[in-house]
């Protein structure tokens, strides 16, 4: 049995328009390089732009003008689209999210400049949580904390912008995908018998209960935690040859009862359920005989039986 695969995540839209208005008030020199910035931007010159205006931003002028710091900030946006940066270094994004927050504390935009912002600081949140999931999908060991930091910078931005924005969805899924793609390297085989199996068995258990703090219930979610738990128990059964001692052979089988006991708890959550879903009556019908119950394991496949003859 392996876990479920991953959905496939919704991209999300990668363009804004801008609108620039009118400046008010500014001395010819000041008002000369936003201009040129400005004439920049339309031209779609974007270190043309960044180069006419960033360094005016040390500037008393600017550094206190809502107006520049949304320019500013909408250039090192289409800077960071225009590089393929990644991580949570990526310079461009980090002060392009910077600088429209500033713009946007000040509470000087126009209605339509405070829109763009708006919409210019949801895609950059939004690239953390993106890039998150591709980490997940070519997920390796020691990985998880750049993937966890990425999430964080996501809902930092987001509910920046809206504090009452829920992110309990994206965070199970964030965790789900997490105790899955440790699962994944669990069942190459490539760590069996090392620390790292361990470490990444703990890692799939984990996220999953992690996922399921923030959406309890959730029937995907219950059954890769039962399959995880019942075949880490049988990596430790295959653990067992002939050099295997009387007293390592009692631990290791105490330990593999542990995990089936465990096993068995979200197993039966996940069919309660979805009572007719084959995968959880034929996991309830192994993990039961696993356990040496050999009576509740042939209710089980009795259940599967009546399943099957409905098809």
């Amino acid at each position: 049995m392996k876990t479920m695969q991953m959905p496939l995540f919704t991209r999300f839209p990668l363009t804004f328009t801008i609108g620039f208005i009118v400046l008010s008030t500014w001395t010819a020199a000041a008002q000369s390089s936003l201009d040129r910035a400005e004439a920049f931007v339309r031209a779609g010159n974007w270190d043309a732009a960044h180069a006419a205006l960033a360094p005016e931003m040390e500037n008393a002028l600017y550094a206190m003008d809502a107006r520049a710091w949304f320019v500013l900030g909408f250039v090192q946006k289409e800077q960071f689209k225009a590089s393929g940066a990644f991580g949570l270094d990526a310079a461009e994004r980090n002060k392009a999210v910077g600088s429209l927050q500033r713009a946007l504390a000040m509470n000087a935009l126009s209605a339509s400049d405070e829109e763009t912002a708006r919409d210019a600081l949801d895609f950059l949140g939004r690239s953390f949580f993106r890039e998150a999931i591709e980490r997940v999908e070519g997920f390796t060991l020691g990985a998880e904390p750049e993937i966890l930091a990425l999430m964080g910078r996501y809902e930092s931005v987001l509910q920046a912008l809206d504090p009452a924005y829920n992110v309990t969805e994206q965070r199970a899924d964030l965790h789900r995908y997490l105790g899955q793609a440790h699962a994944r390297l669990l069942e190459t085989e490539r760590f069996a018998g090392t620390p790292e199996e361990q470490v990444l068995s703990d890692g799939a258990i984990a996220h999953y209960e992690t996922s399921l703090n923030f959406v309890p219930s959730h029937y995907p979610t219950l059954y890769n935690l039962a399959i995880t738990l019942y075949n880490h128990g049988v990596r430790q059964l295959k653990r067992i040859n002939h050099e295997t001692s009387m007293f390592e052979l009692m631990e290791i089988q105490d330990v593999c009862v542990g995990l089936f006991e465990q096993a068995l708890v979200p197993m039966q959550q996940a069919h309660q359920q979805r009572p007719d879903r084959l995968e959880t009556l034929k996991g309830l019908m192994t993990v039961h005989y696993a356990l040496s119950q050999p009576e509740a394991s042939d209710v089980y496949k009795r259940k599967i039986e009546a399943v099957l003859q409905k098809k």
